[in-house]
């Protein structure tokens, strides 16, 4: 199967010497020590084997064996670190202002580095994707989702860096589990929505939904599927008399599964207000309650068990 994919890359360019024998650094003077000459000069080649990698930005290029979604990736600048500096050849050399050293490495060497790192990072895509689709948990499974796709980035970039140093050693890899744990993490973002169920529709919950429904989108419905209920409980307002009234009402908000598992409770302490009418003092509570600072942060709890489905 062939995909194309527009790539973007962009590079610094050196004094740097470049042939399909050898990839070399700029020369590198003035150190203080052969050591100090020669990370200064594998830190040039590194850049020079990134340069390496011609894939013009305007072109549209052909990869070949290559099943995935590459359309979930932008890679907007391939870094090519150095995995086997070992592996270069220096030239050494020493005057008046100090130390020199220049590093070359042959393309096929520069790749064996990042076919390395490839297959550990290829093994790494594959306990993540396992993870994706046996993760029940929701907030666990967004996370194993996020990770998934930062090892994928990963993945893809070694693999343009070791097609435009040496093709022979672009081995092939099976990208279906990748693709499997895509498809299932995105029909897990079909029904996992937000529902508002109150234990109780109340003024009190009225509040609640008004200020948590400001930023996130809240469905009034029967919890479903994949969904994450949030059930403001039915906590009510407690009056006492003793010269004034002492009204009071405790926020508490359940995040729970559909089926009935609850996950966490998010709980502030009791909002109080005193007055000398009673009927003052609840509707006092209820506009003390909307001015509470603590839904910005039960917002963002919110915000981290509903799944990212970009």
């Amino acid at each position: 199967m062939q995909l194309h994919y527009i790539l973007t890359i962009s590079f610094l360019l050196f004094a740097i010497q470049v042939n399909a024998q050898s990839i070399c650094g700029a020369e590198i003077a003035g150190a203080k020590s052969t050591e100090e000459a020669r990370q200064r000069a594998v830190a040039s080649l590194s850049m020079a084997i990134n340069s390496k990698i011609s894939i013009d930005s305007k072109t549209e290029e052909i990869i070949d064996g290559f099943q995935s979604y590459l359309r979930d990736t932008t890679i907007q600048r391939i870094s090519s670190e150095l995995f086997n500096a070992h592996d270069a050849k220096y030239t050494d050399g020493k005057n008046k202002s100090g130390y020199s050293s220049k590093a070359c490495m042959s393309a096929s060497d520069a790749a064996k580095g990042f076919t390395a790192r490839l297959r550990t990072v290829a093994a790494s895509l594959e306990f993540a994707a396992k993870a994706v689709i046996g993760e029940k948990h929701p907030k666990l499974k967004s996370e194993a989702w996020q990770k998934t796709k930062q090892i994928w980035s990963e993945f893809v970039n070694l693999q343009f860096i070791i097609q435009g140093l040496d093709k022979k050693k672009a081995a092939p890899y099976d990208t279906v589990l990748y693709t499997k744990a895509r498809s299932n993490y995105l029909n897990y973002c079909e029904t996992a929505k937000l529902y508002w169920n109150p234990e109780k529709n109340n003024p009190y919950s009225d509040v609640a939904f008004s200020k948590l429904s400001k930023n996130l989108k809240l469905e009034k419905a029967s919890c479903k599927g994949h969904g994450i209920s949030l059930v403001y409980k039915n906590t009510g307002h407690e009056c006492r008399h003793s010269a004034m009234f002492r009204c009071l009402h405790k926020p508490s908000l359940l995040i729970a599964s559909c089926n009935g598992e609850e996950y966490r409770l998010l709980e502030n302490p009791n909002v109080e207000v005193l007055k000398n009418v009673e009927e003052v003092a609840l509707r006092e509570l209820r506009e003390k309650l909307s001015r509470e600072s603590f839904w910005n942060e039960w917002e963002q709890e919110i915000k981290q068990w509903r799944p990212v489905c970009e």
